[in-house]
C-alpha cells in the first residue's frame, strides 16, 4: 500500500463513498489487480499538491468532493488493470470524452492508456506512436510529481461542471516522437450518478 508524506483531512458523511471522502481511498485496495504488482506511490505528489495548491476547499464541499472523485477516478484508471476493480465509476453508463471529443469507454483508457485517451493528435504529441506503458513511462520520467486540483465548481450533481489545473516540474528532457504541451485547465463535465 502506498503511504502518503502528508495525510489530508477526511471527514465521515453517511451515504457517501470513501473516494469522494479521502483523495487516497482507491490506493487502499488491497485486492485490486494492480498494473505493477502493488498500489503506486503518491506521495511525493500529494506533497507538491499539499505545498503548491491554489485552493483550500472544505472537506466535505462540492468542490473538496469532486477534487477526491477525480484523483481516486486517475489512479484507478492509471493503475488499476481490471475494469471490475475500479469503484470510481457507474461502468455500465461510464463513458469519458475530452473538449467534445468522442465519447471513450473505460475499456479503451485501459488499452491506450490515459494520456493517450486524453491527449488528441496534435502538433506535438503522437498517442497513436505511443501504447499504455511507453506513454506513462514518459510523462512519469519527464514530470515525477503531477499535481491536479479543482480550481472552481460551476454546477453541481447529477452533472458537474468545474475548472481544474494540473501542474509540476519538468525533470528531464521530454523523449519521443512528438513534443508535448502541458495539459489546461479546461471545463470538464462530470455525471454523477
Amino acid at each position: 500500500m502506498a503511504a502518503t508524506a502528508v495525510e489530508p483531512a477526511t471527514v465521515e458523511v453517511p451515504g457517501l463513498p470513501d473516494y469522494v471522502l479521502d483523495p487516497n481511498a482507491t490506493l487502499k485496495d488491497a485486492t485490486a489487480t494492480w498494473r505493477h504488482g502493488r498500489a503506486p506511490d503518491y506521495s511525493q505528489t500529494r506533497k507538491v499538491y499539499e505545498e503548491t495548491k491554489t485552493k483550500s476547499h472544505e472537506a466535505a464541499s462540492l468542490p473538496n468532493l469532486v477534487e477526491n472523485l477525480v484523483k481516486n477516478w486517475e489512479v484507478e484508471a492509471s493503475f488499476k488493470s481490471d475494469i471490475s476493480d475500479w469503484r470510481t465509476i457507474d461502468r455500465p453508463n461510464y463513458t469519458f470524452s475530452i473538449n467534445g471529443g468522442p465519447p471513450q469507454s473505460a475499456e479503451h483508457m485501459l488499452k491506450v492508456g490515459t494520456y493517450n485517451a486524453i491527449i488528441s493528435p496534435n502538433d506535438f504529441y503522437s498517442p497513436e506512436n505511443s501504447d499504455f506503458s511507453s506513454s506513462h513511462k514518459t510523462f512519469k520520467r519527464m514530470m515525477p510529481t503531477f499535481a491536479w486540483e479543482v480550481l472552481g465548481v460551476y454546477s453541481g450533481p447529477p452533472v458537474v461542471a468545474f475548472k481544474w489545473r494540473h501542474w509540476g516540474t519538468m525533470k528531464n528532457d521530454y523523449v519521443g516522437l512528438n513534443e508535448w504541451v502541458a495539459l489546461r485547465g479546461v471545463l470538464l463535465m462530470l455525471t454523477m450518478t
